[in-house]
């Protein structure tokens, strides 16, 4: 289980991140020396300042502001001169200032695997048990539309698609800013998670674990899979205005030690929000990890990945159905062997839960179907149980929040084989137990 205080690296899940400093302007010849050293940050005010962001940034010349953040974070993001920067850090509003960073996604396909005529199980589903839950009622094929509201903060979710239940979709990665409108997904990504979390059990296609979610799309990576970390804090600000209506979150998503990213994460969690991550595929303890933010956040819910070949556990199954470069163990932590640099799930002390990862088959763009492997995979599953949890829970607060963390770690099982060698074995995610996961609707 977690611990406070530990690092976890997180390198977007089912994708590897990587983070870079943000270089700034390129300068052309009427630009001044001052505004080619612009460069991109996140400006944090202090809780006690009576001042809005705005307010603020219009009084410092030099400052090219980007997002606002109100809800969760008290601040923005700007590009900002050296001398707008000096500035801000001697305000007695400001609590700190740091650089904004880069994440950037490179997806790890399963194969291709086309959904067949009709309706079937993923084996992520069957592994965590779900369709044994009969209050749950997953894979019936009869329609019901979960009553939960997930974010998805990815590479947007193909509005559009029939076998998702999609209520909105915001850019946060365009204009500075998050804007309700077309924020279509070009990479596939987030489309995957969002059918992981809640593809419908209406006869076709691949069902999610809570089917028929209402599922919100907030695009914060470009589509090249880039994204910079104010975007992410942006997405979370707009995420926790709405707390009344959206119960869980799901980030796919690392940089590098954000502070910001943390403290955006940890007031969204204080609204109620369950804020589900990924811990990370750099194959290494998460407190060892670099890319490590928002995984390392103590009240996020990080979870791991395992390899499932055929959806119950004995250690039996294969993949070659799926990729035949996959290698994997059956029933073990996940090893991207497809990949060629044999990374693969992060592990330690840092993750709440594992989940499958390997080979999951769900939704994909144009609407068709997708299979993705990586942490990614692996969390949507643990935000869909959420959901199911948020729906008999409300949660309001971070207490509640909490509450439902430890039952989904409490309700999961040991029947997996923990090959990292980290001496500790994390709960598989198990919705099996009717008096735990009670379904219905509030």
């Amino acid at each position: 289980m977690k611990r406070a205080g530990i690092l976890i690296g997180l390198s977007v899940a089912a994708v590897g991140a990587t983070v870079v400093p943000s270089m700034g302007s390129t300068m052309t010849s009427h630009q001044s020396t001052s505004q080619a050293a612009a460069a991109d940050y996140i400006v944090v005010l202090k809780d006690t300042a009576k001042a809005s962001p705005t307010s603020v940034a219009k009084d410092i010349s030099g400052v090219d502001v980007g997002s606002v953040f109100r809800a969760g974070l008290k601040g923005f993001s700007a590009k900002l001169t050296p001398e707008a920067l000096a500035a801000l850090r001697d305000s007695p509003l400001v609590d700190y200032i740091e650089r904004d960073s880069v994440s950037r996604q490179t997806p790890v396909p399963g194969g291709k695997v086309k959904s067949a005529a009709g309706q079937q199980l993923p084996t992520g589903v069957k592994r965590i048990r779900a369709t044994e839950n009969k209050n749950l009622k997953i894979g019936d094929g009869v329609e019901q539309k979960v009553d939960v509201d997930v974010a998805v903060l990815d590479t947007g979710i193909d509005r559009n698609h029939p076998d998702l239940n999609v209520v909105k979709t915001v850019d946060c990665g365009k204009s500075g800013k998050c804007v309700e409108g077309p924020a279509e997904d070009k990479d596939g990504h987030g489309t995957n998670v969002a059918g992981i979390i809640g593809g419908r059990d209406n006869k076709t296609g691949f069902v999610g674990v809570a089917p028929g979610a209402r599922l919100w799309g907030l695009k914060i990576l470009k589509d090249d899979g880039s994204g910079s970390s104010s975007d992410l804090i942006a997405a979370l600000d707009w995420v926790t205005a709405r707390a009344d209506k959206i119960e869980v979150a799901n980030i796919s998503a690392g940089y590098h030690n954000d502070r910001a990213v943390k403290d955006a994460v940890e007031r969204a969690v204080a609204k109620g929000i369950v804020v589900v991550v990924s811990a990370g595929n750099e194959r290494k303890d998460v407190k060892n990890a670099y890319y490590g933010t928002p995984a390392d956040v103590p009240d996020a819910i990080t979870v791991s990945a395992i390899s499932d070949g055929d959806g119950k556990p004995g250690g039996k199954g294969s993949f070659g159905w799926c990729n035949q470069k996959n290698r994997n163990k059956d029933d073990s932590l996940w090893i991207n062997y497809s990949g060629g640099n044999d990374k693969g799930s992060d592990f330690g002390r840092g993750v709440d839960i594992a989940a499958p990862g390997d080979c999951i088959q769900s939704t994909g763009t144009g609407g068709g179907t997708s299979n993705y492997s990586g942490t990614s995979q692996a969390s949507p599953h643990v935000a869909g149980a959420a959901a199911w949890l948020a729906i008999a829970h409300n949660p309001k607060n971070r207490t509640d929040v909490m509450a439902i963390r430890d039952k989904l770690v409490k309700a999961g099982n040991r029947d997996w084989s923990d090959n990292s060698n980290d001496g500790i074995k994390e709960p598989l995610l198990d919705l099996h137990d009717s008096k735990v996961f009670t379904g219905g609707t509030r």
